[in-house]
């Protein structure tokens, strides 16, 4: 298991090998990507949790699914949050462990 996924509890790092098994890109990617979205949660002062970050990063790999030419997750993670935000995520003070 990759060494990220093994620092997490074994039932976010189960749901995370079941997405990435189900999407075009590779554990270096979805890694990559989950560690962008968190250092662009936390310069907005936010937090979300395990399962609102892996849905968040899920969505952003579905929405290149149409597309001929594969795009990089780290680019749709960026593209979407810049575009939307992150709409489950909270300020990050009002999180226990604010660094989800």
């Amino acid at each position: 298991m990759a060494n990220w996924l093994s620092k997490m509890n074994e039932e976010d790092a189960s749901a995370w090998g079941e997405t990435m098994l189900a999407h075009s890109f590779d554990q270096t990617e979805w890694r990559e990507s989950r560690n962008r979205l968190l250092e662009l949660l936390q310069a907005d002062g936010k937090a979300a949790t395990e399962n609102a970050i892996r849905s968040y990063l899920c969505c952003c790999a579905e929405s290149a699914g149409g597309t001929q030419r594969l795009r990089s997750l780290l680019c749709l993670v960026e593209e979407f949050y810049a575009e939307y935000g992150m709409e489950s995520s909270e300020n990050s003070r009002d999180y226990p462990d604010s660094s989800a």
